[in-house]
């Protein structure tokens, strides 16, 4: 348009000025911006004339009045009058209550889910100045994978607009879609969640290191993202699982075991607070009782799903609801021994409803249920058979601990004599029989002169004399030092049984003990073999178990049987070329609570402590020839007496092994312990002796091959390999000629004689015979190549594979097999001058994934990991197995614990970090929640804390500086109160252990405790009917 048009808008009429609105009070926010000072000279002006009456004037314009005098209509009708309520006006624009550095999100938010974002956004860092500014602003970039669909979109007359469906709209196979009841819903997870700054980009804008492709998409700024969306993608896929199969027990148990998994989402420790604990066992127990409706009638999974419920409940519901509920349970199943266990692990530990005769009449029921199940099966197997003697263990374990340790030990003469040495022609009146031989008070089994009950003559039977002196006796108990070595010089001295013609303890109700005391236990003791009756027997004691069964090993790992005076360590080897090595092994070793499958060559190397049991050598030796003379075919009785008197009796052995050998002169096994404790001893020249003469012995080739092993390992442990190798040439048939250097003729027939051995093992599924071949091939592997370890280890991987393709891989024989190969790895570390630690570490990794409780294989991969202090793969691998609840077990639980504490600061252990896992050990659904050899190790941590703080504090005491020495005294008076705290918390879910209350409180921490508070414990005791050889009267300080 040309520039000489004119414009006609000056003709237009002026605009009048709007109108000004009435000035507004500043806003509450405007004010606080302001200036103090500003703030403070506007409140010093006063207000101007009038302002008052204007003020009163509009304050009926007001939303809201002062009802000073009330409505009484609102009393009448229950309510508010809605006409004299005013207009709500909102508030906060979008601020949350408890983040005030949030707000909502509206455009992001959905109905489904709230996102915030700060209020102030963080300065973007500077790529040059910043060491973190790279790592955060770059975001991972992969490629969309082309669908499979599209290579036949040529051959469509259409274009499809999505290659995926909706998943709200998708139907499991099998059902229609107008089933909408059955079709799983939509997963929704509402919460509030931060909006990341990706999503927060403004439109049209790139953000840095974006790049612009439509063919690309970007994933998650972090591994947690992606974490969070695995874990609720599993949560998916378990509910439509569940939903798909309501009878898939599997799938509801994980579900219900990943509950845990999505409470601990979005939190920035992984260990949940009380409050969420019980959240979560709401939780789980919603979705067990959801299990029980839909998965049918199927008895087994009923039952399990009622035991992970009953458990579960001891966390939200109270005491007498639970036990409702479990007499509802039993009721329903009364023959189950898997709803009695845990029934009897909540009576026994539940510290509101703990009383020991409830406690001992409980047991006794399971018992008489148990019972008369076996009796109604036809042909009970062993592994079944094992289960009422394991709850007979707990009942004289419980028995013992609660003090009435007179009655459990005189309930296990009872059951040896009644079942293993009764007259050999029973009558119809056995039990009158031998209640006629328990009240003649005949030498009983274990006790001096004694015969067994089948030898015994009642009329000339004499009972053994009574030497007991009680030192502290009818004097008063003025302390708590009086108290404490009052009760354990009692519990010391009257540890057996007591009969009419003692002159000690004669005011003691409980220390004789008749047979009407012990009738119930005989009428309910469990018939099983006389080797697991043994066992059993040994279990209480506290001593390790034979070297022959594999069904018992769950007595030894069960929480309730590790006594808090437990000792299980093994001796360490003597011999080592590299003390670094061994000396970390032996240090390792020495656990309090160990786990491994039992071996001849292991049980040598036992101590064989009696602290738990308090029993005098002499009683179990005399147990254990009284059984090895009256059982001559139990040959793993007499191997077991020969490394028990290896260790307190070492003088007598060989009468002893003599007297055996007597008795059974083809035992290939007696032979074998004789000469592995002769070598113990250092007695190698005898020790060669006695292996050279089996060997002629015509024995099984189990039998042969153990031996043939014992004698190889004798001359490995003095070093010597060319001897080693000359007798493990041995093996073939006939055996080669000794000759300084072995020919390569005698090396194939052995390792062919070793290799047919072990292929007919397998062909007859005989797994011990097959063990040994495995381990004397790898053995010929090695020290026919003592520099490369590859074909010794392929021998072991080689059964490995085997028994993993039979479903044997986690078996009781996988984990000797598993033993055999860390035997190897062992030595080779130790005599080898430089050994690369990948080479042990690689080997145990799946053994340890196999077996993650056994000591022995964790011992050696920490004695291996002991030279890396920053890289700690022990603590990665002990947290691994310690989250599976399954398969964690207090042995674990130990060895994590001696772990850590043995690490020190400088690999990153502190007393706090050795707090924290004594409290995950310890929490209520922890396997050593009621564990009393973990509590006392808890105590004694605690106790020795408490001890170098007070040392401190005099040191401190004695210094000029007065802050130094009050911030001293402070934490004094921190760790007593932790002391206190964990010797209570213990009491709470040990009630049944009286060992672990005068030990926690009347032994170190006496001190801790004032006059009061011991009295009170010592009420508690009397009132969950704890035996007490004390009273104490009121002038007690």
């Amino acid at each position: 348009m040309s520039s000489g048009v004119p414009r006609f808008a000056s003709f237009r009429p002026q605009a009048k000025p709007p109108e000004q609105p009435p000035p507004e009070e500043p806003r509450r926010d405007e004010k606080r911006r302001k200036p103090w000072t500003e703030r403070r000279r506007g409140e010093g002006k006063s207000p101007p004339r009038g302002h008052g009456e204007h003020h009163r004037d509009d304050s009926s314009k007001k939303p809201y009045f002062s009802d000073r005098r009330g409505d009484l209509d609102i009393g009448r009708y229950q309510t508010l009058n809605r006409y004299d309520v005013p207009a709500y006006r909102r508030t906060g624009h979008g601020n949350v209550l408890g983040l005030p550095d949030q707000k909502i999100d509206r455009e992001s938010s959905t109905d489904k889910s709230i996102w915030l974002t700060p209020l102030v956004r963080p300065r973007q860092k500077r790529m040059l100045t910043d060491k973190h500014a790279a790592r955060e602003g770059r975001r991972t970039l992969r490629l969309i994978k082309t669908a499979e669909s599209h290579q036949t979109d040529a051959a469509r007359d259409f274009i499809a607009l999505s290659s995926t469906r909706n998943k709200s709209r998708k139907q499991s196979p099998g059902h229609d879609s107008d089933e909408g009841a059955n079709a799983a819903p939509d997963v929704d997870y509402r919460g509030i969640d931060e909006k990341r700054d990706a999503d927060k980009v403004e439109p049209g804008k790139v953000e840095p290191g974006k790049v612009d492709d439509p063919d690309t998409y970007y994933e998650s700024d972090t591994e947690a993202a992606n974490a969070h969306s695995q874990v609720t993608q599993r949560n998916s896929r378990l509910i439509r699982e569940t939903r798909a199969d309501p009878s898939n027990l599997q799938a509801w148990l994980d579900l219900i075991e990943h509950q845990e998994a999505m409470m601990k989402l979005d939190r920035a420790i992984s260990e949940l607070s009380a409050a969420d604990q019980r959240n979560l066992a709401d939780v789980r127990i919603s979705t067990y009782e959801e299990a029980l409706r839909r998965i049918g009638n199927d008895g087994p999974s009923q039952i399990e799903l009622q035991v992970g419920l009953l458990r579960e409940a001891r966390r939200h519901w109270d005491a007498a609801k639970v036990a409702a509920r479990w007499r509802e349970v039993l009721g329903k199943h009364p023959r189950s021994v898997e709803l009695w266990f845990a029934h009897l692990d909540f009576v026994q530990s539940t510290f509101s409803r703990f009383k020991y005769d409830d406690c001992r009449a409980a047991f006794l029921q399971a018992l008489h249920a148990l019972q008369s199940t076996d009796s109604a099966d036809a042909a009970p197997t062993p592994s079944r058979l094992h289960l009422p003697l394991h709850l007979f263990v707990r009942l004289t374990a419980l028995i013992q601990e609660a003090g009435y340790q007179e009655l459990a030990l005189a309930a296990w003469q009872a059951v040896l004599e009644y079942n293993l040495l009764a007259p050999q022609h029973p009558t119809a009146d056995k039990t009158q029989r031998f209640e006629e031989f328990w009240e003649s008070e005949a030498p009983r089994i274990g006790e001096s002169g004694s015969k067994g009950w089948r030898h015994t003559l009642i009329d000339d039977a004499v009972p053994p004399p009574c030497s007991i002196i009680l030192e502290g006796a009818g004097g008063p108990v003025t302390t708590t030092e009086d108290f404490r070595r009052r009760e354990k010089e009692y519990m010391t001295k009257l540890r057996y049984p007591g009969r009419s013609t003692d002159h000690v303890a004669e005011d003691d109700p409980f220390h004789t003990i008749f047979f009407s005391d012990l009738r119930d236990v005989v009428a309910n003791v469990p018939s099983a073999p006389a080797d697991m009756q043994i066992d059993a027997f040994l279990c209480f004691c506290g001593l390790p178990p034979l070297a022959a069964l594999d069904t018992t090993r769950p007595w030894w790992e069960d929480p309730y049987l590790q006594s808090s005076r437990i000792d299980t360590k093994c001796s360490a080897e003597p011999d080592s070329e590299t003390p670094r090595f061994s000396e970390a092994l032996s240090k390792y070793s020495q656990s309090p609570i160990t786990s491994f499958q039992m071996t001849s060559d292991l049980l040598v190397r036992q101590t064989f402590s009696l602290e738990s049991s308090r029993l005098d050598p002499g009683f179990v030796r005399s147990v254990l020839r009284l059984l090895a003379t009256n059982m001559p075919d139990s040959e793993f009785v007499g191997e077991y007496l020969l490394a028990f008197e290896s260790k307190h009796f070492p003088s007598d052995v060989a009468k002893s092994a003599k007297r055996l050998l007597k008795a059974n002169p083809t035992s290939v096994r007696l032979y074998n312990m004789y000469g592995l404790v002769e070598n113990h001893l250092g007695n190698t020249a005898k020790a060669e002796q006695v292996f050279a003469a089996a060997l002629d012995i015509k024995s099984s080739p189990a039998d042969r091959l153990r031996l043939l092993s014992s004698y190889v390992w004798q001359a490995l442990r003095m070093g010597n390999n060319a001897e080693a190798l000359r007798r493990l040439l041995l093996c073939s048939d006939p055996p080669p000629a000794a000759k300084p250097q072995p020919e390569s003729a005698s090396i194939e027939s052995a390792r062919s004689a070793l290799q047919m051995s072990l292929e007919t093992a397998l062909l007859n599924h005989d797994l011990p015979r097959a063990i040994l071949s495995t381990a004397l091939l790898s053995l010929l592997a090695y020290l026919t190549a003592p520099l490369n370890t590859s074909s010794a280890l392929q021998v072991h991987t080689n059964l490995t594979a085997w028994l993993t393709s039979h479903r044997l891989g986690t078996s009781p024989h996988a984990e000797q097999h598993a033993q055999t190969l860390t035997h190897l790895l062992a030595h080779h570390a130790t005599h080898t001058p430089v050994v690369k630690p990948s080479l042990i570490r690689d080997a145990l990794a799946p053994l340890l994934a196999a077996f993650p409780s056994n000591t022995i294989l964790l011992s050696t991969y920490a004695a291996n990991e002991s030279r890396f202090a920053i890289d700690d793969r022990v603590r990665g691998t002990m947290h691994r197995a310690l989250n599976l609840t399954r398969a964690s077990s207090a042995a674990t639980w130990a060895f994590a614990l001696r772990h850590e504490a043995l690490k020190g600061a400088v690999a990153g252990s502190t007393s706090h970090s050795v707090r924290s896992l004594f409290q995950r050990a310890t929490r209520l659904d922890a396997a050593g929640a009621h564990c009393a050899a973990l509590w006392d190790m808890y105590v004694a941590f605690e106790m020795a804390l408490l001890r170098r703080e007070t040392e401190a504090q005099s040191r401190m005491a004695r210094s000029a500086r007065r802050d130094a020495a009050s911030a001293s005294e402070a934490r004094v008076r921190a760790q007593a109160d932790r002391v206190r705290q964990v010797a209570y918390a213990g009491l709470a879910v040990l009630p049944w252990s009286k060992e672990f209350v005068v030990r926690a409180f009347f032994a170190d921490t006496a001190a801790l405790f004032g006059a009061d508070e011991a009295a009170r414990l010592h009420g508690v005791m009397a009132e969950k009917e704890l035996r007490l050889y004390v009273e104490l009267d009121e002038s007690w300080s």
